[in-house]
């Protein structure tokens, strides 16, 4: 099982990324990342990320004035043979404090991104729905796979309509749009496919209604509605 980073050493990871752990640091990270696939895996996310930066930044070359001004900061030339005490701008102590607070700028923006898990895309569920009687007796059960977009009835304990009259299935939208009819189910089982107009999201329940003979003829219910089962969450 791959050993659990915490905040600290992705942050060096990061650190080792930028370049900013000294020779004995750099050396000792390094050790340690031999022996830890985790540690290998945040490094190479760290050089991912960062990776971006440079695409998005065009390459300048800094005039001659600026390599001037940045070695008389490190080396000044001697004056005299004088030894006068350093500046603070020469202070090693000063520049690993401010490439540390660079560090931990950057890392606000870019270390949450890295520990919170990528959000899944939400999945169709499948329904398994049971229409009862009154009496709570199961009459179908039917299956709504929203995966494959495809339902199945299954007669429990249902009777025949009287004679002229049928049994037929419907869709209610949650948003009390117009119902859809899944077909009649007047055989011991059925299936078929499901509108293509028909959403789960806005999807509330499921119903049955004694048409006549063939079906509703105008595509809505015009019969009683006989049998409701609510999609439930």
């Amino acid at each position: 099982m791959a050993e659990r980073l915490d905040d600290e050493m992705i942050v060096q990871a990061g650190e080792y990324v930028l370049g900013t752990l000294d020779g004995v640091e750099r050396e000792a990270f390094e050790h340690v990342m031999q022996d830890n696939a985790a540690l290998r895996e945040a490094v190479a996310a760290w050089e991912q990320r960062l990776d971006g930066f440079n695409d998005a930044t065009a390459p300048v070359q800094p005039p001659q004035r600026v390599w001037l001004a940045v070695e008389n900061a490190i080396a000044p030339a001697p004056e005299d043979g004088a030894d006068e005490p350093a500046g603070w701008w020469r202070s090693l102590a000063l520049w690993r404090s401010v490439a540390a607070a660079a560090v931990l700028a950057l890392l606000a923006v870019v270390l949450p991104p890295l520990l919170t898990p990528p959000t899944l895309p939400e999945q169709p569920p499948v329904y398994n729905l049971v229409l009862r009687a009154a009496d709570q007796q199961p009459l179908w059960a039917v299956v709504c796979d929203w995966r494959s977009r495809e339902y199945a009835v299954t007669r429990v304990a249902a009777t025949d309509p009287a004679a002229g009259k049928a049994h037929e299935l419907w869709l209610l939208p949650a948003d009390d749009g117009a119902p859809m009819s899944l077909g009649l189910i007047d055989l011991d089982s059925i299936s078929g496919t499901l509108p293509a107009s028909a959403d789960w999201h806005n999807t509330k329940a499921i119903a049955v209604s004694l048409e006549p003979a063939g079906g509703s003829p105008t595509g809505l219910p015009t019969g009683p509605v006989l049998h409701v089962a609510p999609v439930s969450g």
